[in-house]
């Protein structure tokens, strides 16, 4: 299916930042289904425009959203980056502009150069995390949003501060780090997951066992003396009331009840 797409960027009163809009037009070799969808993004698109326009980025993002779930054009990373940034959440920018780079490499020359510039910018003001684990296969969180599963590709752009980093495979203990990562810089973390045996921990009465190291087992309540002292004990005691409960029994007594901009992008 050939789709050329042709991104035009705007100035807007003196902003540097450029704004984006993309339009559908379906080849006449295209499915009937698929100029359906274009014509859907298409129009998500422009009312994604015209929101950026006014200045409502949270919806413009929405819709280009929509837009690119519908018909999933690389160059409406460019419209998704910008709202992005322009709700203040420079990840989330830096991962869609880095995508629309990496994906639209035949998108115009400034709109190519606008992302890596707008991307530099982000970048400055972010720190990364480096994460390394032996085991392969285990999902990454980053305060509680999934980056990627081992061995990750790339470093985590995040913001300043301390994050939380968990992961965690099936048949190992989950592991948790905090971090704190600085404004260019690269915090590095290493996880070493520790197998849970559980073939050994059922031979063992199901106790918990990491890294093939048991837990002590627990004696049975009958094999320790001081129950045979208790027990000597309430038989004693119990000699002496067996005649009062039994009377009490006898007598009726009961028992004990245990969730951009604005110009042409897609032709």
């Amino acid at each position: 299916m050939a789709l050329s797409i042709a991104v035009v960027c705007l100035a807007t009163c003196a902003a540097i930042s450029a704004r984006a809009e993309v339009t559908l037009a379906a080849a006449d070799t295209t499915p009937a289904g698929d100029a359906q969808a274009k014509a859907r993004a298409q129009s998500l698109l422009s009312e994604g425009t015209a929101a950026y326009g006014r200045g409502d980025y949270a919806t413009a993002l929405d819709k280009f959203t929509a837009a690119y779930k519908i018909f999933p054009s690389p160059k409406l990373w460019f419209n998704i980056g910008q709202a992005n940034r322009d709700l203040g959440r420079p990840v989330e920018a830096v991962a869609a502009f880095d995508r629309f780079l990496r994906d639209a490499g035949d998108a115009p020359p400034e709109t190519l150069a606008e992302a890596r510039r707008s991307a530099a910018e982000l970048k400055a003001k972010l720190g990364q995390i480096k994460i390394t684990c032996a085991v392969d296969g285990a999902d990454v969180t980053v305060d509680g949003k999934p980056v990627g599963s081992t061995p990750l590709g790339e470093m985590a752009w995040m913001t300043p501060g301390r994050h939380q980093v968990a992961i965690q495979r099936a048949g190992f203990s989950p592991s948790i780090e905090d971090v704190v990562v600085a404004a260019g810089k690269t915090a590095a973390i290493n996880f070493e997951l520790r197998p849970i045996d559980l073939r050994l921990a059922n031979a063992t009465g199901n106790a918990a066992v990491v890294g093939g190291a048991p837990a002590p087992a627990r004696k049975p309540i009958y094999r320790r003396g001081w129950f045979w002292v208790g027990v000597g004990v309430v038989v004693a005691a119990g000699a002496g009331t067996a005649v009062i409960l039994s009377s009490n029994h006898g007598s009726g007594g009961g028992g004990f009840m245990p969730t951009l901009g604005a110009q042409k992008a897609f032709q």
